[in-house]
């Protein structure tokens, strides 16, 4: 092998390869990226057995070629030479020489024929979305799925196709986000259950790219591949929760607030919850009344009214404010609405005007 190619373009590519790596001390290989050429491009690839990624970078191909060798170990061989535009690679007997106008280095390489197969898909139904859409709408529900792998059907992100409109959801049974989109492309009838780890490295590897994804998915895997991307991920084959049956169809009560105003006082209040993350919500449509109040036998108390246009029956509920963080954060609208039915079932958060998004979260018994 031996190529030239832009040494910053190279180094986006590579740490990206480098994250789904596997830390196996026990399998060496794939700690390792694998460079092989093709035409004018070269090729990246990783994986680590769950996930796997290809990218395909523009390069002057002199001698075709392949090696694998340590994807930490060149990544920071490429963050520390910040100072060089191009960078020549020439590969003889698995020995990687690393030439730039002022540098010389040469690493040892690992034998490209024993790095693991990324699985080719071509069967299965697919679907085409924009890449910054498909990132915009995982990132908005990754805060709802379980962390613990006990459950993998929740520990996950579902994606499925119903009318017009494709769908991320996402909960750990305490709480659940749900996001649409609208969608007009051939409909298809198999639900994607994403792990939740696969997901985030998948965004991470398309967070800025602006191209269209294609999806191919069977019972076992799916692809996304766009223009210079091909990746490859294990989906859990279990059936996910169905969770529309615990979605509220009506509400009791309904408080419509200024969002920046909800989190001040969350900000406040949360200085005094407890280790249940406790915020306790006084709501009295009749007297006009909205409190939100927290207290700490070690610390303290505080209580803050809000300006707020209420509707239905009185009612007091306790959230996690925790919970309630995580989902302001990812509202973009200036007002929330919050719809209860009582003090004892869940609550739901959404942006005013916003049909998009929904978000439910379990009241705090304890």
């Amino acid at each position: 092998m031996n190529i030239t190619c832009d040494r910053e373009n190279l180094q986006k590519h590579i740490m990206s390869a480098e994250r789904v790596t596997s830390k196996n001390s026990s399998l060496p290989i794939l700690n390792s990226v694998l460079l092989i050429t093709n035409n004018k491009n070269l090729i990246i690839r990783s994986t680590n057995l769950e996930v796997g990624v290809e990218f395909q970078i523009d390069a002057d191909i002199k001698k075709e070629g392949k090696i694998a060798i340590s994807g930490s170990l060149f990544s920071n061989i490429l963050t520390n030479i910040p100072d060089e535009e191009k960078i020549n690679i020439s590969v003889i007997n698995n020995i990687c020489k690393i030439s730039t106008k002022n540098k010389n280095i040469t690493i040892k390489g690992l034998e490209a024929d024993d790095f693991p197969t990324i699985p080719i898909i071509n069967e299965g139904e697919s679907f085409t979305i924009p890449s910054q859409n498909f990132i915009q709408n995982i990132k908005t529900v990754l805060m709802s799925a379980a962390v613990s792998d006990i459950k993998p059907e929740i520990s996950s992100v579902f994606i499925y196709q119903k009318d017009k409109y494709l769908y991320f959801v996402s909960t750990d049974s305490f709480r659940l986000t749900e996001k649409k989109t609208e969608y007009k492309g051939e409909p298809f009838s198999q639900g994607i259950i994403i792990p939740i780890k696969n997901i985030i490295e998948i965004v991470k590897i398309f967070e800025n790219i602006n191209e269209n994804i294609l999806f191919k998915i069977t019972k076992n895997q799916i692809s996304l591949i766009s223009k210079t991307v091909y990746v490859t991920t294990r989906v859990i084959q279990g059936v996910y929760p169905d969770y529309e049956q615990i979605l509220p169809k009506d509400n009791t009560t309904e408080v419509v607030v200024l969002k920046q105003d909800l989190i001040n006082t969350l900000k406040l209040s949360s200085l005094f919850s407890d280790k249940f993350n406790k915020i306790n919500f006084i709501i009295n449509p009749q007297e006009k009344k909205f409190l939100i109040n927290t207290k700490n036998t070690d610390i303290g108390e505080t209580e803050t009214s809000i300006i707020a246009t209420l509707t239905g029956d009185p009612v007091e509920i306790a959230l996690n404010g925790k919970h309630l963080f995580d989902c302001l954060n990812v509202i973009k609208e200036d007002s929330v609405i919050i719809q209860l039915n009582g003090g004892a079932k869940p609550a739901v958060i959404k942006g005013l005007g916003d049909q998009s998004f929904i978000y439910l979260t379990m009241p705090l018994t304890k």
